[in-house]
C-alpha cells in the first residue's frame, strides 16, 4: 500500500454501521501487515471494487482465547478512542471463526521495527520522544490507561506522527482516591512496570504507562532494553523491574548527556512517587533538553519535573510530616535521662486530632538515642486479652535485646535472671522470648499461693521495668490507644507508676477524650494515672488552623494558600480542624466528583455549595454527639421524635405524626440544624449520621417510643392503602412490632394483623424470607382475630421456612395444616409444600405417593404403574382431539375459575414431576390428564407447566422435537399473558430441555439462566437448583472453559448448599470432580480410575428406593466420558452401558447427546477393520441413528457429532478418504460451533487415524490442533497428556518476553505454581553448588529481593556465609563463599534473634518503628529485610536473608510463606547435597587411598628390597609365618615358598644366639610383650647374616593371637659401621696430629726444657767429679735430677704420642684437674706467645670420672685451641681463658671454658656442631664434630654460649666415677 495515499474504505462508511458487526465477504484478498504478541494484522482488499480494510484477529488457535479476549476489551473501549492518537476500531467481524476487529485503512508502520537499534542523534531521538509522549498524553486526559505501552502498540505514519493500538488491557482511570487497585489481566514482561507485576500493593495508574514508556524510550536510546536477561531468565523479568537498577543508558552509549540519562532514569524509578506523574512534565523538560542541545550534544544539567505537576491528588498518612508537639515529649525523656526519676506522659484527645502522629514523630526521634523502646498499641477488638498491651510491648524489646551481640545478650541474661528469680513463670506467661533470656528454667516458687496472684504479677513487671531501666539507657514505654485497655493492664501499669521508685522510665500513653470514654470505671482509673506518676505531663493535640488547612490544600492543589481559603474555611467548619476528619472528608468530597481536576486548563474546581450539604464522615460523629447534650429540651425531644421515624424521610409525615406545623418544626429544630446535627430541606429531614440518630433515639423513655411508634404505625397504615410500593407497608409494620405493648383495641390488633400478613407476603414475594417470618411473628402476636387465621399464617410460614431450607420445620408445619381444620384447597397447597420437602430429602417415592393420595382425596385415582400401550393410546386421543396444532385449541382458553380444579392441577404437577423419577410412562400420563383438564376447565399457572413437560416428552417418546419446542414456546407465551411469575422458572425449565434439539445452544443456556433468575425471585428453591445444575450441563455440552465452569459449580454449591437438596448438591460434586480431573494436570499416567471414587457412587434404586434414578445416569455417564476422554475405551464402555440403564430418567435431556455420543466412540476406538462385526455395526448404528436424526433437525449442533461418528464407521469398513473427509468435516463444524471438546477429539481422532495411515506431517498439525482447542476448553490435564505422548511438538509453543502474557488472577495460586516449580528444581539437584545457585536465583526472583544470603548455622549456632546472591541488570549473580557474617554484609541484630527464637523477622519501610529499628546496618541502608529461619527435623540449620533497598514494601506476608517453604525444602535438599557431597569426598577420597595402597603395597616391596627388610605375621594358634619374598631371600628359602613356623625359622639362628633369641620369643609370647633382637643367621648356603628383628603382639582385649613384625638384614650396616669406627677413630687421631701440630714449638719448648736441664745437670756432674775430691754428693743429686727430667721428657713425649697413636679407648678412672693442667702446660707457650692469661677456677671436689684419658685431652686440647684462635685478632683488651668445674647435684662434674674473644653469633650457635661446618677461614669444620661425638660416648653433651659482654663458653657435664651406672 502506498503510505502517501489514502486508501478506498471498504465497505463504504456509510453502509457501515460503526460498531456493529458485519460480515466478511468470501472474495476479499487479505494479506499479512504483521503478527504482534498473538494478533495478526492483516489487510482486507476487494478486487471488484479495489477498497480495503484493516482487520485485527487472532494468530493461532493457540492464540486465540488471550487475543480475543484483549480485541473484545479494545472494541468496548472504541467509543472512548480518537483517530487522532488512537487506531480505533469500527467494527467487529469473524474471520475464520474467530472474532476479529475491523479498522479503516492507515499507513502501517509498527514501532517495534525500530526497536533494538539506537537512533542516530541525540536531536532526532528527543524528538522522536516527544512524538512518542503526544498520544500517551491524549490518552490519559480521556481518563485511559493504556497498561501496554510497548513498541509494538505504537504506529509510527510517514509524517512521523504517531498514534497508539493495543488496547487490549487498557481501562478506565481511576479516581484519585480509589483503593480499589486496577485488575491489570497481563502485560508485556519486557516492558511492565512494577505495578503490574502484581508483586507490590500498588495500585495500576497512569505513571505505569511511563514507566514502559521509558523503557521504550531506554530502548530506542540505547539500542538495548535496560535488563538484559539470559534466555534462562526470560519468565523472571517481573523480578528485575522490582530489584534491579538499570544502567545509566550514558553507561551503555557514551555520547548521550547526562541530563537525558536522569530523564530516562526518573521514568525508571521503582517508585510512582518518584517518577513524572504526568507525561506533560516529561514533554516539558524534553523540550527543555530540545533547546539546550549544544553542537557537541551537550545539554545544561537542571532539576527534572519541575513543571510536573500531578492531576491525582497524592494525599499523605497525614497531615503532619513530623508533629510539632512530639518535641514536649522529648523533653521529658531528657528529663528523665538527667534526673534518673519516673515521669509520665498523657497524650489525650478525640480521635484523629493527632495523637497516633505525636507518638510516631517521637518513636523516631528517640530511635537516633541510646534507649530501650517498648512500643505497644490496644487493639480494639481484642480488649478481653489480658495484659495484651504489656506483652506486646516488651516482646518487642525482648526481641530486641535478642538480636544484640552475643556478649551483650549474656549480660542481659545475667541481669534478667537475677532480677525474676522466682518469677520466671509469670514473666514467660507475660513475654515468651523472654525464656530465652532466663538461665533459669521457668517454675513456681514456694510462695506462689501465699500472696494475691495480681500483686505477685505486678511485683513481676515491676522487676522486668527496674531491669530494663538502666542510667544512660532509659526505658520508653509507649502505650497507644489506651481507652481500649483492658482492666488488668491497667491496673499494674498505675502500681508500677506508684512503686517503681527513682528509676529512669518515661511512660507515654495516649487515649482518647476522657469525657467521650462510655466506661466510668475506665474513665476514672486513667484520670488517675497522673496522679500515681512522680512527675506528669499532659498534652493535648491542637486541631489545625484554617490557615494550616489552607496551606496543605495549597500544596495538593499546586496554588498558594490564599487561593484555597474559603475551601479551607469551609472543611475547617466541618471538621474541627481535626487533621484525620479533615483527610476523610475531603477524601470524600473528592470521591464524590465535588472536587475534580480540569485536565486541559491543568486546575482543580470545586463547589462549594454542594460541599456545604455534605453530611459528616463516620469519625466526625464524635464531635457532632458532645453537641447533643447541649441542645434545648424541645430540640431534644422533636429529634427523639424523628428519630423513631427513620434516618430520612418527609416533614409531612413528620408534621402528622408529632402534631406541629412545618414552621415550628423547623423553629424548633434550628439549633440542630446549625450544629448539623439534622438537614432539612422543603420537603424531607435527613440526620446527618445514623449514630447522630441513634444518639437522639436514646433520649427518649420506653413510654414515650412506644406512642410514637404507635401514632406513627397508624398514619403509616393509612398511607399504605394509598399507595403501591412495599416502603410505607414494611415501614408501618415496623412501627407495630415496636408498639406492640400499646395496641389494644380489636378492631386496630385486626387490622394491624391484616398489614402483617400482608408485609409477609410481600417480604416473601421479594426474597426476604427473614423479615417475612419476623412480620409473621408481629401477625402471630396480634391475636387470632378476623378474617387471618393462624391456618393462614402457617401456610405461609411453612412456605418461608421451605424457602429457607428449614426443610424439617416446613414438615411440622405441613404436618400440622393438613392435621387440622380447613378447606381441601388450602390442604392441597400444604400437601403440594410436603412432597416436595419429600423430594428435597430424596425421598422421591414418598413425594410421588403422597401427591396421588391427594389426587385421590379429590377423586382422581391413576395407575402407578401403567404401559407403554397406555402412553400410546393417550398419545393418540391427544391428537386426534389437538390436530397437531397447539396454538388453536390453548391460545383461546379462558382462565380457570374453579379452585378446586386449580388444586387438583397443582397436585397433578407434582405427581408428576417425582413420577419423572421413577416411572416416564406416569409422567407421561399425568401430564396427558392435565392437558385434557385444561382443555376443559381453561388456563391455570400448572397448565403452562405440563404443556412445556408435554412438549419434551412427545419429543423423547415420539421424536415430535419442533412440535414439542411449539408447546414450550406457547406455555411461555401464556405465563407472560396471564401473569404467573410464580410458574416462570417451571416452564423455563422444560424449555431449556426442549429448546436442544432444535435451537442453538446458546438459546439453551439462556433459558437455564432466565429460569434460574425467575425461581430466586420468586422463592421457586427446587426449580433454582435444577436450574443450577442444567446451566453447568449446558455448558459443558458447549464446551466453555472449565475455569468458568468451575466457578459457576462452586457458586452453584454455595447456593444448593442453603437449600438442603442433596441430591442436586450431589450432582453438582460429581460434575465438580469432572472438570477438576479434567483442568488439573498430572505428572506420569493419566487415569481415571479416581477420577469419580465410588464413594460418590449414590445406592441404586433397588437398594435404597428413594435415590434417583437421574443422578445415577449423571454418575456413570461422567465417569464414562472421564475414562473416554483419558483414553480408556474399555473402562468408558463399561460405565456408559451402566449409565444407559438409567437413560430413562432422564427423557430429552442434552446429556443423552453425550451418551450416545461417547458410547459410539468408545465401541468403535476399541475396534479394528479386521474386528468390526455385525453385532459391533448395529451397537454403533444404534447410538449414530439416534444423532444422525438430530443432526437433520439441528445441525448447528450436532453435525459435527455426527460426522465424527460417521467418520469412525468409515474407518473402520476401510474407507480411508473417506474417513479424512468425515473427520475433517467434524473439525470444521466444530471450530465453527465453537465446541471445543468435540474439536479437540475430532483432532485427536483424525491425528491418529493419519498417523496409523503414513501422514506423520498431517497427523502432527492434527494433534496440535487438539493441545490448542483443549486448551482453549481449559482441560490442561488432557493437554499434559498429550503433550507427554507428543512432546515433539511443544518446541514451538514459549511465549517471548516481548509479547503480552496473561497473569494469574489468583496470587496465591502463582506463589502455589512458584514454590511447586521451585521445589521440583531444589528437589531435583543434587550438586550442592548448582543448587544453591538455584535456591538464591529462586528466592531472590520470587520474593523480589536486590540480594541475599545463605547462611550454614552450626550445632552450637554460629553463623556462617555460605552464598551471596544480588541483583544486577543482567540476571542474578550468586557467588559461593565461606565467611563469617559482619556487621557490613547484614543486621546482625536481626540474624541473632532468628537463630536465638527460630522466628521468621520481616521488617518495612525505614520510617516503620521495628524492634530492629536501631541496628546500625538498617538505618544507613535504608533496607527491607526479611531473615527466614531453615529447619530440618526441627533443628535450625540455615538462614536464609533477602533485603530490598529499592522497593522496601516489597516484602509481604505471601513473599515471606513462599520463602519459608522454599527454605523448608532447601533446607531438606541442602543437608542431602551435602551429604551427597561428603559421600562423593569420602569416595574420592577412598579411591586416592586405595590407589596409594596399591602404590604403597609397590612401594614397600621396592623398599623391601632396597632396605633389605622382610615383613612377616605370625599366627600362634596354627604357629604359622607368613613372610614377605624380601623376608624368603633374607633366609635363602625359595621364591614360592610363602610360610615357615617358628620352630623352622629358630633352626636358621646361629649357635651362638640361639639360647638367647629361643628365650626371647617364649618371654614375650607368654608375657604378650614387643620383642627386639639383633642376631646372626646361617643361610642354606652357609653364608652368615646379620640380623635385626622386631615383632608386636595384636589381639583381643588380653589375649595374643598374633605377631606382627620385620626382619632387617644389617650385615651390610655392620660391616659399614666397623669401616666407620676405624674411620672415625683415623680421622680423630688425624685430628689430634693437626692438633698437636698445631703446638709444636710449644711442646718442643716443653721437652727443651728438660733436655736443657738434663745437660745442664750432666755438665755440672763432670765438674763435681773433675773436682778433688769429687763431690759425689753433688753429682748423685745432679744425676737423679737428670733422671727425673728425662722422665719428664719421656712422659711428654708418650702422651704426645698417645694423642697421636691409633689405638682404641680405654676407659679408666682419671681426674679431669690433671688433664686440665696437663694440657694446659702443653699449651703454656703458646698461651705465652699470645699474650693470653689461664685463670683457674677449679671448684670441683671430685674430679674423677671413667673415660678414655686420650680422647678427653683431645677435647680440652680443641676447646684450648678454639678459645686461643678466637682471641687471635683482638688488640683492644686483654685475651683469657678461664676454666672451671663444679659438681652438681646429679653426680657429674660440670666443665667450662671461657674466653674473651669475639664471640659466635647466635644464629651460628646450633650449626658449630655440625660436620664441615666452620667460622674459620682454614678450618676443616670437624673438630668440634669430633669433640661432641666424644663427649657424647661419655654420656654427656658439649655445648656453647655467648659470654656477655665478649667471648664464648664451651660446657659439658661428665658422671663422676661411682655414678657412671
Amino acid at each position: 500500500m502506498n503510505e502517501h495515499t489514502s486508501p478506498a474504505f471498504w465497505p463504504a462508511r456509510g453502509s457501515l454501521h460503526e460498531g456493529r458487526a458485519f460480515v466478511l465477504k468470501e472474495d476479499v484478498i487479505f494479506t499479512v501487515l504483521a503478527q504482534e504478541d498473538g494478533i495478526s494484522w492483516m489487510n482486507g482488499r476487494h478486487p471488484q471494487s479495489g477498497g480495503s480494510f484493516i482487520i485485527a484477529t487472532a494468530v493461532s488457535d493457540e492464540d486465540e482465547e488471550r487475543a480475543t479476549r484483549r480485541l473484545k476489551n479494545e472494541f468496548a473501549l472504541r467509543d472512548r478512542l480518537h483517530d487522532g492518537w488512537a487506531i480505533r476500531p469500527v467494527a467487529s467481524t469473524q474471520y475464520r471463526g474467530r472474532f476479529a476487529l475491523v479498522y479503516a485503512p492507515f499507513c502501517f508502520e509498527l514501532l517495534a521495527c525500530r526497536a533494538g537499534k539506537a537512533i542516530s542523534g541525540i536531536a532526532r531521538f528527543i524528538e522522536m520522544a516527544i512524538r512518542l509522549c503526544g498520544p500517551l498524553r491524549q490518552m490519559h486526559l480521556h481518563n485511559l490507561i493504556h497498561g501496554d505501552i510497548k513498541p509494538g502498540a505504537i504506529f509510527v505514519h510517514h509524517d512521523a506522527t504517531c498514534r497508539l493500538c493495543s488496547f487490549g488491557l487498557s481501562c478506565d482511570t481511576s479516581d484519585a482516591f480509589s483503593r480499589t487497585p486496577l485488575s491489570a489481566s497481563g502485560g508485556t514482561p519486557a516492558y511492565m512496570s512494577p505495578e503490574h507485576t502484581t508483586r507490590t500493593q500498588r495500585a495500576v495508574d497512569s505513571r505505569s504507562d511511563l514507566y514502559s514508556l521509558g523503557i521504550v524510550l531506554y530502548e530506542l536510546l540505547t539500542g538495548r532494553l535496560p535488563f538484559e536477561l539470559s534466555a534462562d531468565d526470560q519468565t523472571n523479568w517481573a523480578h528485575y523491574h522490582i530489584a534491579s537498577q538499570p544502567l545509566a543508558p550514558g553507561r551503555v552509549r557514551p555520547d548521550v548527556p547526562g541530563m537525558l540519562s536522569t530523564i530516562i532514569l526518573k521514568l525508571l524509578e521503582k517508585n510512582p512517587e518518584n517518577r513524572y506523574q504526568t507525561v506533560d512534565g516529561l514533554i516539558a523538560d524534553l523540550r527543555r533538553c530540545q533547546a539546550t542541545l549544544t553542537a557537541e550534544g551537550e545539554i545544561v544539567d537542571f532539576i527534572p519535573g519541575q513543571q510536573d505537576h500531578s492531576p491525582a491528588i497524592q494525599l499523605a498518612d497525614a497531615l503532619f510530616s513530623a508533629h510539632p508537639q512530639a518535641s514536649d515529649v522529648i523533653a521529658a525523656f531528657e528529663q528523665v535521662s538527667q534526673s534518673g526519676a519516673p515521669e509520665l506522659v498523657t497524650i489525650g484527645g478525640p480521635s484523629g486530632i493527632g495523637k497516633s502522629s505525636v507518638i510516631a514523630t517521637t518513636l523516631k526521634s528517640l530511635q537516633q538515642r541510646k534507649v530501650l523502646l517498648a512500643v505497644g498499641k490496644v487493639d480494639q477488638y481484642s480488649p478481653t486479652l489480658p495484659y495484651g498491651v504489656l506483652s506486646s510491648a516488651f516482646r518487642t524489646l525482648a526481641l530486641h535485646l535478642l538480636g544484640l551481640p552475643g556478649g551483650e545478650v549474656a549480660t542481659w541474661k545475667i541481669r534478667l535472671s537475677r532480677a525474676l528469680e522466682g518469677y520466671e513463670e509469670l514473666a514467660v506467661s507475660l513475654v515468651p522470648e523472654l525464656n530465652l533470656l532466663l538461665e533459669n528454667k521457668p517454675r513456681f516458687s514456694a510462695d506462689t499461693f501465699s500472696i494475691d496472684a495480681r500483686a505477685r504479677f505486678s511485683h513481676m513487671v515491676l522487676a522486668l521495668v527496674k531491669t530494663f531501666a538502666t542510667q544512660g539507657a532509659p526505658l520508653v514505654l509507649l502505650l497507644d490507644d489506651v481507652q481500649w485497655i483492658d482492666a488488668a493492664s491497667l491496673q499494674t501499669l498505675d502500681h508500677l507508676l506508684r512503686t517503681c521508685g527513682a528509676i529512669p522510665l518515661l511512660v507515654v500513653v495516649a487515649h482518647r477524650d476522657l469525657s467521650s470514654l462510655s466506661d466510668a470505671t475506665l474513665q476514672t482509673a486513667l484520670a488517675s494515672l497522673p496522679e500515681a506518676a512522680q512527675h506528669a505531663t499532659t498534652i493535648v493535640p491542637q486541631p489545625l488552623s484554617v490557615k494550616a488547612v489552607a496551606r496543605w490544600l495549597g500544596g495538593i492543589f499546586h496554588v498558594r494558600s490564599t487561593g484555597t481559603a474559603d475551601l479551607a474555611t469551609l472543611i475547617h467548619e466541618k471538621t474541627g480542624g481535626n487533621p484525620l476528619f479533615v483527610q476523610e472528608f475531603f477524601r470524600r468530597i473528592v470521591d464524590d466528583g465535588l472536587v475534580v481536576h480540569n485536565k486541559y486548563q491543568g486546575k482543580w474546581h470545586y463547589d462549594l455549595q454542594a460541599i456545604r450539604a455534605r453530611h459528616y464522615t463516620e469519625n466526625v460523629v464524635t464531635l457532632v454527639l458532645e453537641q447533643l447534650e447541649e441542645m434545648p429540651d424541645e430540640t431534644r425531644r422533636l429529634l427523639g421524635s424523628i428519630a423513631c421515624l427513620g434516618c430520612t424521610g418527609e416533614l409531612e409525615m413528620l408534621c402528622r405524626v408529632v402534631g406541629q406545623s412545618a414552621a415550628e418544626i423547623r423553629y424548633a429544630l434550628h439549633p440542630a440544624v446549625t450544629a448539623q446535627l439534622i438537614v432539612l430541606t422543603e420537603k424531607e429531614y435527613a440526620f446527618t449520621h445514623d449514630r447522630v440518630q441513634e444518639a437522639a433515639f436514646a433520649l427518649l423513655d420506653e413510654g414515650e417510643k412506644s406512642h410514637l411508634h404507635l401514632t406513627t404505625a397508624s398514619l403509616l397504615a393509612d398511607a399504605v392503602r394509598q399507595t403501591a410500593g412495599n416502603e410505607l407497608l414494611f415501614r408501618a409494620v415496623h412501627h407495630v412490632s415496636a408498639a406492640l405493648d400499646c395496641i389494644q383495641p380489636a378492631p386496630q390488633r385486626q387490622r394491624f394483623r391484616e398489614l402483617s400478613l400482608q408485609a409477609a407476603r410481600r417480604a416473601k414475594r421479594t426474597g426476604d424470607y427473614l423479615s417475612a417470618l419476623s412480620y409473621i411473628q408481629t401477625a402471630r402476636a396480634l391475636g387470632n382475630a378476623g378474617p387471618v387465621s393462624d391456618f393462614m399464617l402457617d401456610i405461609e410460614e411453612a412456605g418461608c421456612e421451605f424457602a429457607l431450607g428449614h426443610l424439617e420445620r416446613t414438615r411440622a408445619l405441613c404436618d400440622a395444616i393438613l392435621g387440622s381444620p380447613g378447606g381441601l384447597t388450602e390442604k392441597a397447597l400444604a400437601a403440594n409444600l410436603l412432597a416436595e420437602v419429600y423430594m428435597r430429602q430424596s425421598e422421591i417415592r414418598l413425594a410421588l405417593e403422597a401427591s396421588l393420595c391427594w389426587l385421590g382425596v379429590f377423586g382422581i385415582q391413576i395407575s402407578r404403574y401403567p404401559e407403554n400401550a397406555e402412553c400410546d393410546e393417550a398419545w393418540q386421543l391427544f391428537c386426534q382431539r389437538t390436530a397437531d396444532a397447539p396454538q388453536n385449541p390453548f391460545s383461546q382458553l379462558k382462565l380457570m375459575e374453579s379452585a378446586e380444579t386449580e388444586a387438583v392441577m397443582n397436585l397433578l404437577y407434582s405427581a408428576s414431576i417425582f413420577a419423572s423419577f421413577t416411572c416416564p410412562r406416569l409422567h407421561f400420563l399425568l401430564l396427558c390428564r392435565m392437558m385434557h383438564l385444561t382443555l376443559d376447565h381453561g388456563i391455570t399457572g400448572a397448565s403452562t407447566t405440563a404443556m412445556a413437560w408435554f412438549g419434551v416428552l412427545i419429543g423423547h417418546r415420539y421424536a415430535e422435537y419442533r412440535l414439542g419446542f411449539e408447546y414450550g414456546t406457547l406455555a411461555r407465551e401464556l405465563v407472560n399473558r396471564h401473569g404467573y411469575d410464580a410458574y416462570e422458572a417451571k416452564t423455563l425449565l422444560p424449555l431449556d430441555q426442549l429448546s436442544v434439539w432444535t435451537q442453538p445452544l446458546s438459546y439453551t443456556i439462556e433459558c437455564a439462566k432466565a429460569c434460574f433468575t425467575s425461581a430466586v425471585t420468586h422463592g421457586d428453591m427446587t426449580m433454582a437448583c435444577f436450574a443450577a445444575c442444567h446451566q453447568i450441563i449446558n455448558f459443558l455440552s458447549r464446551g466453555d472453559h472449565l475455569d468458568g465452569v468451575l466457578t459457576s459449580i462452586d457458586r452453584g454449591l454455595a447456593f444448593v448448599h442453603k437449600t438442603d437438596f442433596q441430591d442436586i448438591e450431589t450432582v453438582l460434586h460429581i460434575q465438580r470432580r469432572y472438570v477438576e480431573f479434567l483442568r488439573t494436570p498430572v505428572t506420569g499416567t493419566w487415569s481415571a480410575a479416581q477420577a469419580l471414587p465410588d464413594d460418590l457412587l449414590p445406592a441404586p434404586p433397588e437398594q435404597a428406593p428413594d435415590q434417583t434414578s437421574t443422578m445415577l445416569f449423571w454418575y456413570w455417564l461422567y465417569r464414562g466420558m472421564a475414562h473416554f476422554t483419558c483414553g480408556e475405551y474399555a473402562d468408558a464402555q463399561a460405565d456408559l452401558e451402566r449409565a444407559g440403564w438409567y437413560a430413562w430418567s432422564a427423557p430429552g435431556h442434552i446429556h443423552l447427546l453425550d451418551y450416545h455420543f461417547y458410547s459410539a466412540l468408545a465401541l468403535s476406538r476399541q475396534l479394528t477393520p479386521e474386528t468390526f462385526s455385525a453385532d459391533y455395526r448395529r451397537s454403533i448404528h444404534h447410538h449414530y441413528d439416534k444423532i444422525a436424526l438430530w443432526a437433520r433437525i439441528n445441525p448447528g449442533t450436532f453435525a459435527d457429532k455426527e460426522a465424527l461418528i460417521y467418520a469412525e464407521i468409515v474407518r473402520l469398513d476401510g474407507m480411508n478418504s473417506i474417513a479424512l473427509e468425515q473427520y475433517e468435516k467434524a473439525v470444521r463444524l466444530s471450530r465453527e460451533g465453537g465446541f471445543n471438546p468435540i474439536n479437540a477429539l475430532a483432532h485427536e481422532l483424525a491425528g491418529r487415524f493419519s498417523l496409523a495411515c503414513g501422514y506423520p506431517t498431517a497427523s502432527d498439525a492434527h494433534f496440535r490442533g487438539a493441545i490448542a482447542a483443549w486448551g482453549r476448553a481449559g482441560a490442561q490435564a488432557k493437554v499434559r497428556q498429550l503433550e507427554q505422548d507428543f512432546p515433539h511438538l511443544l518446541a514451538s509453543g514459549q511465549s517471548r518476553a516481548y509479547d503480552t502474557a496473561a497473569f494469574a488472577q489468583n496470587e496465591v495460586i502463582r506463589d502455589l505454581q512458584s514454590v511447586i516449580k521451585a521445589s521440583r528444581a531444589l528437589s531435583e539437584e543434587i550438586n550442592l553448588e548448582r543448587l544453591i545457585e538455584n535456591l538464591m536465583t529462586l528466592l531472590l526472583e520470587r520474593a523480589g529481593a536486590q540480594r541475599g544470603l545463605l547462611l550454614r548455622v552450626s550445632e552450637n549456632h554460629i553463623p556462617e556465609i555460605e552464598a551471596s546472591a544480588w541483583t544486577r541488570t543482567d540476571g542474578v549473580r550468586v557467588r559461593i563463599l565461606k565467611a563469617s557474617p559482619m556487621a557490613t554484609d547484614m543486621p546482625l541484630s536481626v540474624l541473632a534473634a532468628v537463630i536465638r527464637t527460630g522466628q521468621e523477622i520481616r521488617t518495612g519501610k525505614p520510617e516503620e518503628f521495628h524492634p530492629f529499628s536501631q541496628d546500625p546496618y538498617l538505618v544507613t541502608s535504608g533496607a527491607a529485610v526479611m531473615c527466614v529461619p531453615m529447619f530440618k527435623q526441627a533443628r535450625l540449620v540455615g538462614v536464609l536473608y533477602l533485603e530490598n533497598r529499592l522497593m522496601p514494601e516489597v516484602f509481604t506476608a505471601e513473599h515471606s510463606r513462599v520463602v519459608s517453604l522454599l527454605g523448608a525444602q532447601a533446607a531438606v535438599s541442602l543437608e542431602t547435597a551435602r551429604l551427597y557431597a561428603e559421600l562423593l569426598a569420602e569416595n574420592i577420597q577412598r579411591r586416592r587411598v586405595e590407589k596409594e595402597l596399591r602404590a604403597s603395597q609397590t612401594s614397600l616391596m621396592l623398599g623391601e628390597q632396597i632396605s633389605h627388610t622382610g615383613s612377616w605375621r605370625w599366627e600362634l594358634v596354627q604357629d604359622l609365618m607368613f613372610m614377605s619374598e624380601e623376608y624368603a631371600r633374607i633366609l635363602g628359602l625359595p621364591e614360592q615358598q610363602k610360610m615357615i613356623s617358628m620352630a623352622e625359622f629358630l633352626t636358621f639362628v646361629h649357635e651362638d644366639d640361639y639360647g638367647r633369641i629361643s628365650t626371647l620369643v617364649n618371654q614375650s609370647v607368654r608375657d604378650g610383650l614387643s620383642m627386639r633382637a639383633e642376631f646372626r643367621i646361617i643361610r642354606t648356603d652357609g653364608s652368615v647374616r646379620y640380623i635385626l628383628g622386631i615383632g608386636d603382639p595384636v589381639g583381643v582385649g588380653s589375649e595374643v593371637n598374633e605377631y606382627y613384625g620385620i626382619i632387617t638384614d644389617i650385615t651390610s650396616q655392620r660391616a659399614a659401621e666397623d669401616a666407620m669406627r676405624v674411620a672415625q677413630a683415623d680421622l680423630a687421631r688425624v685430628s689430634r696430629a693437626t692438633t698437636v701440630g698445631q703446638l709444636t714449638s710449644s711442646i718442643a719448648h716443653e721437652i727443651n726444657q728438660p733436655l736443657m736441664s738434663i745437660v745442664s745437670n750432666a755438665g755440672a756432674s763432670l765438674r763435681w767429679l773433675n773436682r778433688d775430691p769429687a763431690r759425689l754428693d753433688k753429682v748423685r743429686e745432679g744425676l737423679e735430677e737428670i733422671a727425673a727430667e728425662g722422665e719428664r721428657a719421656g712422659e711428654i713425649i708418650r702422651s704426645i704420642q698417645s694423642l697421636t697413636r691409633k689405638q682404641d679407648p680405654t676407659f679408666t678412672r682419671i681426674d679431669l684437674h690433671f688433664l686440665i693442667h696437663h694440657i694446659i702446660m702443653l699449651s703454656r707457650s703458646e698461651l705465652e706467645l699470645r699474650h693470653i692469661s689461664v685463670d683457674y677456677l677449679l671448684n670441683a671436689d671430685n674430679s674423677f670420672i671413667i673415660g678414655d684419658s686420650v680422647q678427653i685431652q683431645q677435647v680440652l686440647l680443641n676447646l684450648v685451641m678454639n678459645a686461643m684462635e678466637a682471641m687471635a685478632e683482638v688488640t683492644d683488651r686483654p685475651c683469657s681463658i678461664t676454666i672451671s668445674t663444679a659438681n652438681c647435684a646429679e653426680g657429674k662434674v660440670i666443665f667450662e671454658i671461657a674466653d674473651t674473644g669475639s664471640g659466635i653469633e647466635p644464629e651460628h650457635t646450633e650449626r658449630i656442631f655440625d660436620s664441615f661446618y666452620s667460622t674459620k677461614a682454614q678450618g676443616m669444620g670437624m673438630g668440634l664434630t669430633i669433640s661432641a661425638s666424644i663427649i657424647e660416648r661419655h654420656r654427656g653433651k658439649l655445648s656453647a654460649r655467648r659470654r656477655e659482654p665478649y667471648g664464648t663458653v664451651f660446657t659439658f657435664a661428665l658422671p663422676l666415677a661411682g655414678q657412671e651406672e
